[in-house]
């Protein structure tokens, strides 16, 4: 690398020479002896990968590299030649392997192309070629049903990817792979309980295999199944010992922050926010074990490790799985402040007081249902409670000692703190410190600060974020939301602020109103549902005089709009029906929700009845011949 930088080409292109016979797969070796030998031109790169490709057969990169650059008839014959022998090989990852090719606008279509003539030729002819000179393995047909259906899916064609999976699973019901794509398929079709019954069906397959095994529990923890994925990872946590437990033990975060969106969906707040802490908790002990290393690395003289020691100390917090923690108990905490909770017990006697004897019937049949519920769940803690109290005779005093210094985590306590607003805050300051060149954290910064009526800091977290990406859709709630505070409480804000207000204000903003502001957002966003539901959002609560045109904005489902998808027509849903958009709105989510069933017929949120995936699948199973 120095002496590319240096010029001594030469000298640089024979130390990656020698580099490359250490391993052929390095993607960098070649794009640096591509500077090394001065290879602008597409034929020049190309002698170079067929020459490493002679000397290496056995490699991969001199064969898939070229697909990056190639043009014409070069790509479409060597990406042909890569396509087949990965199908008679049966490679699993080839989609993954060619998946940024479809976001180039000419190498997309010709390998779509190719793909779909292989899958015709193959089903009619058992060849690759339309002449069906050279058959083929039956496993290519295999193979090529699953690259294919991968490829449907990509595209958002559920329908069309489910009936090419079907087709496989027919073809060899015994692949696990096929069973794991039927899941993801039917998860992003909106289907999470059919995904998690197929997920369960593949870990049923290999109960030996821990990869699976992770997966099914993470799919059954986006269908809200909190119990049954903590069984699913009972099967691989130590015996004796509550499988949560253990988890937790073992710092399993990806498990702990997928249980706090759980909770988090279901509205179990405290929950959420309990496993929100843990992770928290996970990070502090990480720090205060690097304390252990610090004597050893200065005694061994590991100098290098030792100063990779104190830069991970630095910006430990800037990790994922702190980043995902604390937005989820930044949100919740927001939730909490919007809608605190409130006595469910009290409330219920003084509702059942005004009920009449039908009703009060009925309430006094669920109460009997939640208490033998309430018994059983207190059966199976108190099997757990035994568990813990072995396992914690066997845990040093050391442990136990430590432990007892640390807060009980009371979920209901966390749910009903008093300053939500605060505890919000102690997540958000490192967020601040080591993860501010992420847009997010100053959008969460932005709720925190306009909840408190902290102008100045609104104002700081808008600047930031408009340094990151102006374009954001949730950027422009923040900056219109910020002028229409500006507007409504210029009284009550003193002077110097004002002047400060005035001096900083962006120039996106300046001489604007708020409703000017999100009309000209509309229209320039007019073809963007995401962009629209935000604005119509914003619109209603600007002026609730046009709730009309905010209700034919959302509801608009023009399949030439961008982000006509799942997520975004759940969430404009989720609007409706929670009255965001008042009672006009609520009555118009019945006949939006039937519009996005049509649209996206596998959604189970769109759906009044979902169906039970057990109960319509087993018997179809058996025949290995699903209908969907």
């Amino acid at each position: 690398k120095y002496l590319i930088e240096l010029g001594k080409l030469s000298n640089a292109e024979t130390l990656y020479m020698e580099l490359m016979k250490r391993n052929p797969e390095n993607h960098e070796y070649y794009h640096k002896l591509e500077l090394a030998r001065v290879a602008n031109t597409e034929e020049d790169k190309l002698k170079i990968y067929d020459e490493f490709h002679e000397k290496f057969p056995r490699a991969q990169a001199p064969r898939r590299l070229p697909l990056n650059f190639a043009t014409g008839e070069e790509f479409e014959k060597r990406l042909r030649n890569y396509f087949m022998a990965a199908i008679r090989k049966g490679v699993p990852p080839l989609f993954v392997d060619l998946r940024p090719l479809y976001s180039d606008s000419s190498r997309g279509p010709v390998l779509q192309k190719m793909a779909l003539e292989f899958l015709e030729n193959l089903e009619r002819l058992s060849s690759f070629d339309a002449d069906g000179k050279e058959l083929e393995a039956p496993t290519c047909l295999l193979w090529t049903y699953y690259y294919m259906a991968q490829q449907y899916d990509y595209n958002g064609d559920y329908t069309t990817a489910l009936e090419i999976v079907n087709k496989a699973i027919e073809h060899t019901p015994t692949l696990i792979e096929l069973f794991t794509l039927k899941g993801k398929i039917l998860k992003h079709a909106g289907n999470p309980d059919e995904a998690v019954f197929w997920l369960d069906e593949a870990q049923s397959m290999d109960t030996a295999d821990r990869y699976i095994n992770c997966k099914c529990a993470k799919y059954l923890l986006r269908a809200n199944k909190v119990q049954e994925a903590e069984e699913m990872c009972s099967k691989f946590t130590r015996e004796g010992v509550p499988a949560m437990e253990n988890l937790n033990e073992m710092q399993c975060m990806w498990f702990q922050t997928e249980c706090a969106l759980a909770y988090q969906r279901q509205g179990l707040y405290g929950e959420a926010l309990k496993k929100c802490y843990e992770i928290d908790r996970h990070f502090t002990e990480i720090i205060e074990d690097q304390f252990d290393f610090h004597t050893y690395c200065m005694r061994k003289m590991t100098l290098k490790a030792y100063v990779g020691l104190l830069r991970l100390e630095d910006h430990l917090r800037s990790h994922v799985f702190y980043e995902k923690c604390a937005r989820i108990a930044i949100q919740t905490f927001l939730q909490l402040f919007d809608k605190p909770m409130k006595d469910s017990e009290h409330n219920n006697e003084i509702n059942a007081d005004n009920l009449d004897p039908s009703e009060q019937k009925k309430l006094l049949n669920k109460a009997k249902k939640a208490k033998r519920k309430a018994e059983k769940e207190k059966a199976v803690q108190e099997q757990d409670k035994k568990k813990k109290e072995m396992y914690n005779k066997k845990k040093k005093v050391d442990d136990e000692l430590e432990n007892s210094s640390k807060d009980e985590l009371i979920p209901d306590k966390l749910a009903r703190t008093e300053n939500p607003l605060d505890e919000a805050v102690k997540f958000l300051e490192p967020l601040l410190l080591l993860a501010c060149s992420h847009i997010n954290t100053h959008l969460l910064a932005f709720e925190i600060y306009y909840r408190k009526g902290k102008p100045l800091l609104m104002l700081k977290s808008i600047l930031k974020a408009l340094e990151i990406d102006a374009e954001n859709i949730e950027l422009h709630s923040c900056l219109t939301r910020f002028l229409d505070y500006i507007e409504k409480n210029r009284t009550s804000i003193n002077e110097s602020t004002l002047k400060v207000l005035s001096l900083s204000m962006p120039s996106i903003l300046k001489d604007k109103t708020a409703m000017e502001l999100n009309d000209a957002f509309l229209e320039a966003k007019a073809n963007d549902l995401k962009a629209v539901a935000t604005g119509s959002s914003l619109l209603y609560k600007l002026n609730p005089g046009q709730v009309d045109k905010s209700i034919k904005l959302l509801t608009n489902m023009d399949p030439a709009l961008q982000n006509v998808n799942i997520k975004t027509c759940t969430t404009v849903l989720q609007a409706l029906t929670n009255g965001d958009l008042g009672a006009e709105g609520k009555a118009s989510s019945a006949s939006y929700k039937e519009a996005c069933n049509k649209a996206f017929p596998q959604a189970t949120f769109f759906q009044d009845k979902p169906s039970n995936p057990m109960k319509n699948l087993v018997g179809q199973v058996e025949k290995l011949s699903i209908e969907n």
